[in-house]
């Protein structure tokens, strides 16, 4: 599972959740309803932090090329 955590524009930290990494992809690749401006709090992988900072609209392009071994059971 994928959990993202994100502040929205009032300043509350926000969670959406993915089953798997292909439907976080699927989620990041078209429209987001996210907007593209949002800081990322974290992003973890299976309950491990991944190494990512910025924002919501830079998601997509780094975590496809994260190499997502590391983080396998």
């Amino acid at each position: 599972m994928i959990e993202l955590i994100y502040l929205d524009s009032y300043k509350v930290q926000r969670t959406l959740t993915y089953q798997d990494f292909d439907e976080f992809l699927l989620a990041f690749s078209g429209c987001v309803t996210v907007p593209d401006d949002r800081p990322v709090i974290s992003i973890s992988y299976k309950g491990q932090a991944l190494p990512f900072e910025g924002k919501i609209g830079d998601l997509y392009r780094q975590m496809t090329k994260l190499d997502l071994d590391t983080y396998r059971d």
